[in-house]
C-alpha cells in the first residue's frame, strides 16, 4: 500500500488535507472516499486506517480527507480567489453550514481525478452520512458508482428525545442569539450534546433542513426525496450500543432499505455490540466493506 499526504483547495478557497492510499501496482479506476462526522477528523476512528487497509486490498484507491466541519472549531487556511491572498478561517463542526459539504466533495473527487481515479464510492460516518446522501441528491453523474453509510445520525429524532417540548424553545433561542448577538454565539448546554453556535443550530434544524435526510423516526418528515434518487448500489452499517439513531438498529436498517427503493441494491448490517465509532469492531466493519466491494465492483471490472 502506497500513501500520500494531499491538499486541496475548494472552490470557494478552503484549504483541506488527507490521505491517499493507493495499491502498490498503482492508481485504480476506483476510489473510496471517506467522509468523516461532525466535528471529527480523518484519522479520529480507528476503523479508518483497517477499512482503508481492507479497501486496497481489493485493488482500489482510499481517500481520508478532513472536512470543513473537522474538529469543533478550527482555523483553516483560506486562499481568496480575489487576489491570492491567504489568510485564515475559523471553522468547524460548531460553525459549519451543512450545504458546503457539497463544496467539500466536489475538491475530493477532483482530486481523485487528477490522479487519474475517475469512478469514486462514497463512504459516510455519522453527520458524514447524512453528507453524502445530500451530495447524492445534488450531484448525481455517472461516475458516482457506489456508497456506503455507516452510523447515519438522525439529529431530529434524538435532539427530539434529548430536549423534549424545549426543543422549539432551543430555535427561538437561536434565533435571539442571531439577531442580537451573532451567529457565531454558542448555544447554551443543555440544548444541545455538543458545542454548536446559534447560527450552525437555525441552519441544522430549519423547517426545510438537508438534515431531516435520515429522520427515519420519523419526527420531523414522512417523504425522503433524497433517499429515493439515489440508484446506486448502497450499504448500510450500524452498531447495537450509543447510536446515533432513534430506535432498533434491524428497524432503522429496514426503513433504510425501504426508503431506498430506487437503489440498485442494498445490504444492512448490525454489528452487535458495535458503539457508533465501532471501537473494538473495527476488523468486523472492515471485513463487511471488503465483502461489499467485491460482490458489487471487483467482479465485475
Amino acid at each position: 500500500m502506497k500513501t500520500d499526504f494531499a491538499r486541496l483547495i475548494t472552490s470557494d478557497g478552503l484549504e483541506l488535507c488527507g490521505l491517499f492510499f493507493t495499491p502498490e501496482f498503482g492508481v485504480s479506476e476506483i476510489t473510496v472516499i471517506h467522509v468523516h462526522g461532525l466535528a471529527g477528523n480523518f484519522y479520529e476512528n480507528r476503523f479508518v486506517d483497517i477499512v482503508a487497509e481492507a479497501v486496497i486490498d481489493q485493488g482500489l484507491n482510499f481517500m481520508a480527507f478532513n472536512n470543513r466541519g473537522h474538529d469543533y472549531i478550527s482555523d483553516s487556511t483560506h486562499i481568496r480567489h480575489d487576489g491570492g491572498e491567504i489568510g485564515y478561517l475559523q471553522i468547524g463542526g460548531a460553525y459549519e453550514r451543512f450545504e458546503d459539504c457539497l463544496l467539500d466533495i466536489d475538491a475530493f473527487r477532483e482530486f481523485a481525478r487528477l490522479q487519474g481515479s475517475l469512478k469514486h464510492v462514497l463512504m459516510g460516518h455519522s453527520h458524514g452520512a447524512l453528507k453524502i446522501g445530500h451530495y447524492f441528491y445534488r450531484r448525481e453523474h455517472p461516475d458516482l458508482i457506489g456508497g456506503i453509510f455507516l452510523s447515519p445520525s438522525d439529529d431530529f429524532g434524538i435532539s427530539r428525545e434529548h430536549i423534549g417540548d424545549r426543543f422549539e424553545e432551543a430555535f427561538e433561542l437561536a434565533k435571539i442569539l442571531v439577531n442580537d448577538v451573532n451567529e457565531s454565539q454558542m448555544m447554551p448546554p443543555g440544548y444541545h450534546s455538543y458545542p454548536l453556535s446559534a447560527g450552525a443550530y437555525l441552519d441544522t434544524f430549519r423547517d426545510d433542513s438537508p438534515l431531516k435526510l435520515f429522520n427515519l423516526s420519523g419526527t420531523d418528515r414522512t417523504d425522503f426525496p433524497e433517499l429515493e434518487s439515489i440508484k446506486v448500489p448502497v450499504l448500510g452499517v450500524v452498531g447495537t450500543v450509543e447510536e446515533s439513531f432513534v430506535g432498533e438498529p434491524k428497524e432503522f436498517l429496514n426503513k433504510m432499505r425501504e426508503k431506498l427503493k430506487n437503489a440498485r441494491s442494498f445490504e444492512g448490517y448490525a454489528i452487535n455490540g458495535a458503539p457508533h465509532n465501532y471501537m473494538l469492531h473495527e476488523d468486523e466493519l472492515a471485513d463487511i466493506i471488503g465483502g461489499w466491494l467485491t460482490k458489487t465492483f471487483i467482479r465485475n471490472i
